[in-house]
């Protein structure tokens, strides 16, 4: 994704110079930015990241789902032993970090069915968070 992101950045820097050098300089810079992004070691590169990406796409997922959970939960404690504040506000902390919890779990479960991944793939190799 980042690669296609650079490719239409700099498709935009082209535009811009073969606009003012004219329509010769323009085609010119056109045809080395797709000459360059078809390149078979760029691909080799791109093909590596989205691949990277896509296997640790739901261990990252489930390490966010993991620490928004850890922190709903602990805004909720913090909410409920607080006292003689007005039980009103504590109720609505609880309710609102249990539904944040509840929607990152959402989000979490989303993105490993989009990648077509067991919910159970949630080691990263060499990676920790909060453990």
């Amino acid at each position: 994704m980042k690669g296609k992101i650079l490719f239409v950045a700099g498709a935009a820097v082209g535009y811009v110079l073969g606009a003012r050098a004219g329509r010769g300089a323009y085609v010119k810079i056109k045809d080395q930015a797709e000459s360059l992004w078809e390149n078979p070691t760029v691909q080799k590169g791109v093909h590596q990241a989205e691949g990277f990406v896509k296997e640790n796409a739901p261990v990252v997922a489930k390490k966010a789902q993991d620490v928004a959970n850890d922190a709903a939960h602990a805004v909720g404690a913090k909410a409920k032993s607080v006292s003689g504040k007005g039980s009103s506000a504590t109720d609505k902390a609880a309710a609102k970090a249990s539904e944040v919890a509840d929607k990152v779990d959402e989000k979490a479960d989303d993105v490993k069915k989009t990648l077509g991944t067991s919910p159970d793939d949630d080691k990263l190799p060499g990676v920790t968070v909060g453990d």
